[in-house]
């Protein structure tokens, strides 16, 4: 995502009103983590770490966290609710080798969730992007992320507004589908503030991503992966393909 997406409103909004697939998917992911017997105190990376509902998770399981995310909003939720994890503020592709000032720091395992590669504006950066996180990722490290694909974006064709309300705010989404390959979605926040309520605006596009591109890709920089219906035991969402793997190389 760029640092325009989820400004301070639309952040807080996600984090009290959307949180629950990085909180349903932090179950399989540390289970996915634990089995794959990485070193004890392994480093994982969150890419895209949001407000730190995962980070905090795999904290509480004993692993060393580095989050980043490009949205400097997310990165300042993620620090009260993760406050043992490095965090930094950081958009992919960061066109930097890993451990380079400004790149991706080396893991023991790479987790993302909630499709985030895809908020790239287009296939060629969502492609450095992967080969980012799999030179970031240590030999015989775990890779496991989740990416929209044209199946999942179907799902919003025709759609209208969508509309919720929460007593301290209320949000509405507009979906569309100019071009193909890609979903785009308004996004209005209402939050009250005091006795005064606030409004922000914000446009996201997406890239959708088919899961043999992707595993194509992998491949290429030494990261062998398979997809899944789901990292664990949570609900798999329709059309969110889900890939976890090791690099080989």
């Amino acid at each position: 995502m760029t640092p325009a997406h989820y400004r301070p409103d639309l952040a807080w909004v996600h984090h009290v009103g959307h949180g629950q697939y990085a909180e349903h998917a932090a179950a399989g992911l540390v289970a996915l983590l634990h089995g794959a017997r990485l070193p004890p105190g392994a480093r994982v990376l969150d890419v895209g770490c949001g407000s730190g509902l995962l980070a905090r998770r795999l904290l509480e399981a004993g692993f060393e966290v580095v989050g980043v995310d490009a949205s400097p909003a997310m990165i300042d939720l993620a620090r009260t609710q993760a406050p043992g994890a490095r965090l930094e503020v950081l958009a992919l592709p960061t066109g930097l080798p890993a451990d380079a000032p400004g790149g991706l720091p080396s893991a023991d395992a790479v987790v993302s969730t909630g499709h985030v590669l895809n908020y790239l504006d287009g296939i060629e950066p969502i492609g450095a992007a992967l080969g980012e996180l799999a030179a970031a990722l240590r030999p015989g490290g775990l890779l496991a992320l989740d990416l929209m694909t044209e199946k999942f974006a179907r799902r919003h064709d025709g759609c209208g507004a969508h509309v919720r309300i929460e007593d301290d705010w209320v949000l509405v989404t507009r979906d569309r589908r100019p071009a193909p390959r890609v979903l785009a979605r308004d996004i209005t926040v209402f939050r009250r503030d005091g006795n005064v309520w606030r409004r922000s605006d914000e446009h996201h596009r997406n890239t959708t991503l088919e899961a043999d591109s992707a595993r194509s890709i992998l491949h290429a920089h030494g990261v062998e992966v398979e997809e899944r219906a789901s990292f664990g035991e949570e609900r798999p969402l329709e059309g969110l393909a889900v890939l976890v793997g090791r690099r080989v190389v």
